[in-house]
C-alpha cells in the first residue's frame, strides 16, 4: 500500500496505510474560460459541454437553485446553467467535442489543437482514455466527427490525411486522402452504398464510408484558402 505522512496517530512512525490519492487544482483566482467549442447533451446530468481556449472542458448542469412558479425569474431560473465538473487534460484550445461510446458506455470525446484526442466521463469527468502522443503527427488538429456507433472517431487538421482513431486503444490509420487540408467534418448516419463484387470490396467499403466527409471537408477547406 502507498504511505502517508501523519501525525504519528498510528503509532510513532507517523505513517499509514492509503489506498486513494486525489489530485486536488488550485487557482489564486476563478479560472477564465474562454469557450472555443460547445456540445449539448443529456449524458447524466451535463446538459452542455463546453471546451477552453487554455485547453480546459467544463460539463455544465442545470441550476439548482430555482425562482417560485410563475415568477418574473422563472424562466431565467429554468434555462441557468451551472459549472460542474472542470476536466484538465489539454495543452492547447479545445476544437471539438462530441458524444461516443466507450466499453458499452456513452462519454464525451474532445480534441485539442496540437492533436491529442481525450475521453470524459460525463457523469464525475474523470479521464477514460487519452492519447499518448499527437495524433495527426505535429499537424494542428481543426476537425473531427464521431462515427455513429461512437467508438471511433474522424480526425482532420492541416493534414492532406483523414485519420481514423479506435477510442478504446487509440489506435490509427488513414481513412482517406484528401486535396486540401481540412476545416470542418461531417459522417453520415446512413449505412455506405453496397459495394460492387470484387476483390478490393473491403476497401471500397471503406472508403465510401468517408467519402461525404472526404468531399465536404476538401471543398470546405479549398474555399477558405481561396
Amino acid at each position: 500500500p502507498l504511505q502517508a505522512h501523519g501525525d504519528g496517530a498510528r503509532g510513532g512512525s507517523g505513517h499509514w496505510p492509503m489506498s486513494l490519492i486525489v489530485p486536488v487544482a488550485a487557482w489564486p483566482a476563478p479560472p477564465q474560460h474562454r469557450v472555443s467549442a460547445l456540445l449539448a447533451t443529456t449524458l447524466d446530468g451535463s446538459e452542455v459541454v463546453s471546451g477552453g481556449e487554455g485547453g480546459e472542458v467544463c460539463l455544465w448542469g442545470s441550476s439548482d437553485e430555482t425562482a417560485p412558479p410563475g415568477g418574473p425569474g422563472d424562466a431565467a431560473a429554468a434555462a441557468a446553467l451551472t459549472p460542474r465538473v472542470i476536466c484538465l487534460g489539454h495543452e492547447a484550445a479545445v476544437v471539438w467535442l462530441g458524444r461516443c461510446m466507450l466499453e458499452g458506455h456513452a462519454a464525451v470525446a474532445s480534441l485539442c489543437a496540437c492533436g491529442h484526442l481525450n475521453v470524459w466521463d460525463p457523469a464525475d469527468g474523470r479521464c477514460l482514455s487519452a492519447s499518448p502522443a499527437p495524433l495527426l503527427g505535429g499537424a494542428v488538429a481543426t476537425a473531427a466527427a464521431a462515427y455513429p456507433a461512437g467508438g471511433d472517431v474522424l480526425l482532420g487538421g492541416e493534414a492532406t490525411a483523414l485519420w481514423r482513431v479506435r477510442l478504446a486503444t487509440m489506435e490509427r490509420h488513414v481513412a482517406a486522402e484528401a486535396e486540401d487540408w481540412c476545416v470542418a467534418l461531417s459522417l453520415s448516419l446512413e449505412p455506405p452504398p453496397a459495394p460492387p463484387p470484387s476483390s478490393s470490396s473491403a476497401t471500397e467499403a471503406a472508403t465510401a464510408t468517408v467519402a461525404t466527409a472526404t468531399s465536404a471537408t476538401t471543398a470546405t477547406a479549398t474555399t477558405a484558402s481561396t
